[in-house]
């Protein structure tokens, strides 16, 4: 009798659902991805799927990450002089009163 295995909902489980696919990688490219996969290792026992899908979200994150500070950069630098003078200012004061710290 075949058994088969039943994958909780994702609301259920908290865990994003995912998909099989297959890729064609370099030599180089798998051996680093089984190098990390053993560096993990000590924490629980990982897949070398896992450890790419940790590579993408990080690398998505870190990009999504540079995408809000390019917007900002562009803001303050659209800012006209005044502007630009008053946040510097309010800056300089929030530091003066960070460095004193409490009391």
């Amino acid at each position: 009798m075949r058994r088969t295995r039943r994958i909780p909902s994702d609301k259920q489980s908290g865990r994003t659902r995912k998909e099989r696919r297959t890729f064609t990688l370099s030599r180089e490219s798998i051996a680093l991805l089984q190098d990390l996969r053993a560096l993990r290792r000590g924490s629980r026992r990982r897949s070398v799927s896992a450890v790419l899908d940790d590579l993408l979200r990080a690398l998505d994150k870190q990009r999504k990450r540079e995408i809000v500070e390019q917007a900002i950069t562009s803001f303050y630098d659209t800012l006209p002089e005044s502007a630009q003078s008053e946040e510097r200012a309010w800056g300089e004061f929030s530091l003066t009163q960070f460095m004193e710290g409490p009391g």
